[in-house]
């Protein structure tokens, strides 16, 4: 669980620190945030099948979310 919140935080510090936040890269953030508070929340309700969906989700917008900042940094 802990590793979880060091990772939301570190999202939340890219998305803080990153020099010229255009929107494009706010949204992505946006939804990495949303997406771990929506992991957090199947977890506490412990229906495994949703953690593991909501996981999923959370997996493929952080990925996009490097994938956007890996290209505006070239």
């Amino acid at each position: 669980m802990k590793t979880k919140h060091w990772i939301g935080a570190i999202a939340l510090v890219l998305t803080m620190t990153q020099f010229g936040c255009g929107s494009k890269e706010e949204r992505k953030a946006d939804k990495v945030q949303d997406e771990y508070k929506d992991v957090i929340e199947a977890q506490r309700e412990g229906d495994t099948s949703e953690v593991r969906e909501e996981q999923a989700d959370l997996d493929s917008a952080r990925k996009d979310y490097r994938e956007m900042a890996k290209d505006s940094a070239r």
